[in-house]
This record gives C-alpha cells, sequence and structure tokens, in this order.
C-alpha cells in the first residue's frame, strides 16, 4: 500500500506524516517530495504523449526526450531526491527503455525550432543544406550528423503501466522502503485529482489536507521560508484567483480522503479515528509524540496576530466562503505558543 500524503502547498499535509509516525505499522518518507508522476515532463506527461494523444512521432519523441532530462536533473548536488542522482537516472533509462518499441537516429522539426535563433539558423542549414547538398552528395550516403540525434518511437505500449509501477516500487527500494509493509510518501498525487497519478503506483490511497485560505494567504504573506514563493504573497486578489482555481475539479474516489489541516487540531479524536480507518491502521503508540495539536492550533486563526490585514481577510471571506473552516464553532480557543514559519515547522522568533 502507498498512502499519499497530499496538499495544495503549506495547506499543512505535514500533519498527516507526523501523525503516521506515532504507528509502527507504516513507513513515512518526507524528506523528499515525491512528485515523479505529476511534476512537468514526469509519468503523467508521458502517458499522455505516449498512451492518449500522440502526434505523428514528435509528441511520444519530445516526451521521452524531456522525461530523461527531467531524470538527469537529480544528479544535481545539494537538492532533495528521493535516491542517489546517478541511480535515479538509471533506473529511469531503464524504464524508458522497457516501454521503448524502436530507437533510430533521425532529426524532427522541433529540433530546428528550439529558443535559440542562432541554433536554429545552423540546425537549419545542417538539416536543408549540409547534409543532403554536401555530405550526402560526396558520400552518397544518407547522412545523420548533427542536428541528427536518438530518436525514441513508443506508441501504446502494453506494458506502459506495469513498467511504470516496477519503475516507481524500484525507486521507493531504493530509498529504503519494505514494499511488503504500507509505505508514505509526501506528495506524491496532486490534490485536486490524485487519482490521475494512482496507475503508476501499487495499491495507492491519497490523504489529501487542505487549509483555510485565510490563514495559508497570512502565512504565506509573513514567512521567512525562502521556498514560500510558489504562490501570489501579498496580493489578495491574486491569491483569491489562485487559491479557487487550483481547487476547481477536486474529485471524489474510495480510495481518495479529504481532511482540513484545522479538523487534526479542533477534532482531533474524531480524524485520528478517520484516519486510521481509512488506512487500516494498528495501534496508536506514541500519541501527540511527533503531532501535538496543542502546538499546532498556533498556526490557526492568523488575524489574531496581524489585524491590518483585516481588510484583506474580509475581502477572502467574502470571495471564498465555501472554503472557510467554522473557527466560530468551537468557542474560546487558548493560543499558547508562536506558529510555525513554513516547511521546517520552526517557531517564529519574535
Amino acid at each position: 500500500m502507498i498512502i499519499g500524503s497530499c496538499g495544495y502547498g503549506a495547506t499543512g499535509s505535514s500533519v498527516l506524516t507526523d501523525l503516521l509516525r506515532e504507528y509502527d505499522d507504516i513507513q513515512v518518507f518526507d524528506n523528499f517530495e515525491f512528485v515523479l508522476s505529476y511534476r512537468v515532463d514526469g509519468l503523467e506527461d508521458l502517458e499522455y504523449h505516449v498512451m492518449k494523444q500522440y502526434a505523428k512521432n514528435l509528441s511520444g519523441d519530445y516526451a521521452i526526450k524531456r522525461f530523461l532530462k527531467m531524470a538527469q536533473c537529480y544528479k544535481t548536488p545539494f537538492i532533495n531526491k528521493p535516491c542517489d542522482g546517478k541511480l535515479f537516472y538509471k533506473l529511469s533509462k531503464e524504464f524508458i527503455d522497457e516501454i521503448l518499441q524502436l530507437s533510430y537516429m533521425g532529426v524532427d522539426t522541433a529540433d530546428v525550432l528550439t529558443g535559440n535563433v542562432i541554433r536554429n539558423f545552423f540546425a537549419f542549414a545542417s538539416k536543408k543544406i549540409l547534409m543532403p547538398k554536401i555530405v550526402e552528395k560526396i558520400t552518397r550516403k544518407t547522412s545523420y550528423i548533427w542536428p541528427c540525434r536518438k530518436m525514441y518511437f513508443s506508441v501504446e505500449p502494453d506494458n506502459f503501466y506495469d513498467a511504470a509501477k516496477k519503475y516507481t516500487n524500484k525507486i521507493l527500494a531504493a530509498m529504503g522502503a519494505d514494499l511488503s509493509r504500507p509505505v508514505c510518501l509526501d506528495q506524491p498525487f496532486e490534490g485536486n485529482c490524485p487519482e490521475n497519478s494512482f496507475p503508476f503506483f501499487e495499491d495507492p490511497y491519497a490523504i489529501v489536507i487542505d487549509r483555510d485560505p485565510r490563514d495559508l494567504f497570512l502565512a504565506g504573506k509573513y514567512t521567512r521560508d525562502p521556498n514560500f514563493k510558489f504562490s501570489p504573497k501579498t496580493n489578495a486578489d491574486d491569491f483569491i484567483i489562485y487559491y479557487k482555481n487550483m481547487r476547481k475539479h477536486r474529485t471524489d474516489n474510495e480510495r481518495v480522503l479529504r481532511l482540513c489541516f484545522e479538523d487534526f487540531i479542533y477534532k482531533y479524536d474524531d480524524t485520528v479515528k478517520i484516519v486510521e480507518k481509512f488506512i487500516g491502521l494498528g495501534t496508536h503508540i506514541r500519541k501527540k509524540e511527533f503531532f501535538d495539536p496543542s502546538n499546532s492550533i498556533n498556526n490557526t486563526q492568523l488575524i489574531r496576530l496581524h489585524p491590518n490585514d483585516e481588510e484583506d481577510i474580509c475581502k477572502i471571506e467574502k470571495e471564498l466562503e465555501e472554503y472557510l473552516y467554522p473557527f466560530e464553532d468551537f468557542g474560546n480557543v487558548k493560543f499558547e505558543g508562536k506558529p510555525f514559519d513554513g516547511a521546517s515547522r520552526k517557531a517564529f522568533s519574535q
């Protein structure tokens, strides 16, 4: 079983990974966001161009080329990665080799229509003039000099999904996961439609955590976390557009559980029982050792710390009413600590 702890970016999915660390019957890996399926040029993009909407050969060829280039990026030192970068690329190359139907030397229109004007000029000259009018006339053979390259061909390979599952399993094993036991990963599925990535994993389940937009806006505006630059941070109108459209096509599925970050705090006991039932957890033997709602409550109702933002918060309350958490239902709440600053979960210093 693969359990995905998922969200929309800073929406609090770490409450789930922290909670699951308190059980012995599940392995938690959250030092790397396992975004391999839905990241740009990842498995979903590859699936689209190879299995669903291939166009001549160009679509699948370039999708495979970009997938391998994506895999190479994990060779970069000092970045978070699922396993050793060279091993990751090797496993990715093995996966492509397994689904590849054939490869050959050639050149396509896209090879002479890159974003580099100078490169385009010389590539076009080689393709249209140098190869056919000079080299091939002299050698009397078909020429495959630059910009020719190895081209990839794969159209609806029968083994695509089996090979993809084998590929993700090999990466998990390289991370140190015991695949005979449940594994929890950080962000392996997208928040709005997790099941898009399910075909690439063995026995997948997703728990999607969302967060009150008022707190998410203020958390982003006042954070010192350098990673919190993926969404509009200071303009409430832009934030409203971003928040609403990110949740436009949320899907329901029996393998997907949707919970609020605040549920883990304000309805702790009930929410823990829901999670336990959903993924079949055993005894909660280290209760509140890693996730303590009395600490996380300080990350809620942040307007109390930023009264000067009341105008923006009123605007968010009006435009995003359906996403607001009913804090008013919980009476007097004690805040005895400081909010956490970003993914590091370190308290703000005053």
